[in-house]
């Protein structure tokens, strides 16, 4: 489950009966991912299965993504997006017909796409003191086999995972050694550009410094993987999870996080990144003219938080 030819792997810690305050001060605090094994246990949604749901949302419309089976898929360069409903979605799931082995239904705003579900799915309790929700939660399904690209995102983040395994392989806080795509890629996170699975070292040699923290997360399991931490996902078993963007609590705690070490320069690549997407459009100009209130109003839809003169 680890990655051959690189420098350094090791197994994510787990841990159980961990109180809201050593999880912050030991875990949240030092950027240092860790497994929570009981976190989820009085949790309505650990009963869902892909049947159950299906019979409580099936007619719900969710995006599916397309042509995940392609290497361009797996580089993060290039994927499609079609409306369906949940059910058609997982009849091809459960058969594991072709179009379920291109397909996956990746973050589904539970507000948007489930609201039926929400009372199953209570809010990890360590963001009760000691953290902020971002965005989410979000629902991930899979089939057995899927292959999500290795990229990083904005926010602390809660992966939970609630029917089947899947193997997760961290890189931490590392821009250099895992190859972001160019500036100006699609999408709200970044990519690396090299396949985990099978990573070419003749293209891509400073990925053999790299170090990979790894686990197989299981069904009930909890995972936090710090802000802007590289994370590469593939499901072993058919399944459901689930997660959770959030930070530090207060007004302008996160933004000023992401100003320090180590997260300031994949800070700096992901905001110039959207930069970049936004160069050919012919407001460009006009946004750049305003760009610190337009930096300050993206902020805080972005994290709920306010820029200070500081910063």
């Amino acid at each position: 489950m680890a990655v051959e030819g690189i420098k350094v792997n090791r197994e994510i810690e787990r841990v159980s009966g961990l109180s809201e305050l050593d999880f912050h001060t030991q875990y949240f605090l030092k950027a240092k991912p860790v497994i929570i094994t009981d976190a989820t246990d009085d949790w309505p949604a650990r009963s869902w299965t892909i049947p159950s749901l299906v019979q409580r949302v099936g007619d719900n419309q969710v995006w599916i993504r397309g042509q995940t089976n392609k290497e361009d898929y797996r580089v993060g360069r290039a994927y499609t997006i079609r409306k369906d409903t949940f059910a058609n979605y997982c009849a091809d799931l459960l058969k594991g017909n072709a179009r379920a082995r291109s397909s996956y239904l990746a973050v589904a705003s539970m507000q948007q796409a489930f609201p039926q579900l929400l009372d199953d799915l209570p809010l990890p309790k360590y963001l009760n003191n000691y953290g902020k929700l971002h965005l989410g939660p979000y629902m991930w399904v899979a089939l057995k086999g899927h292959y999500e690209f290795c990229h990083y995102d904005p926010d602390d983040n809660f992966l939970i995972m609630l029917q089947g395994r899947k193997q997760v392989r961290l890189f931490g806080i590392d821009l250099e050694s895992l190859y972001p795509n160019p500036l100006g890629s699609h999408g709200k996170t970044v990519q690396s550009r090299v396949n985990c699975d099978q990573p070419d070292f003749d293209t891509f040699p400073k990925f053999r410094a790299a170090t990979c923290e790894w686990c197989i997360l299981q069904p009930g399991e909890m995972l936090f993987i710090p802000a802007f931490y590289w994370h590469q996902v593939t499901a072993l078993d058919t399944g459901i999870s689930v997660n959770t963007f959030y930070g530090d609590p207060g007004e302008e705690a996160f933004i000023s996080k992401l100003f320090s070490q180590p997260y300031s320069q994949h800070f700096y690549y992901w905001f110039l990144n959207i930069v970049e997407q936004n160069r050919e459009y012919k407001s460009f100009d006009k946004i750049v003219s305003r760009l610190p209130e337009v930096v300050k109003h993206f902020f805080l839809k972005q994290w709920h938080e306010t820029i200070s003169e500081e910063n």
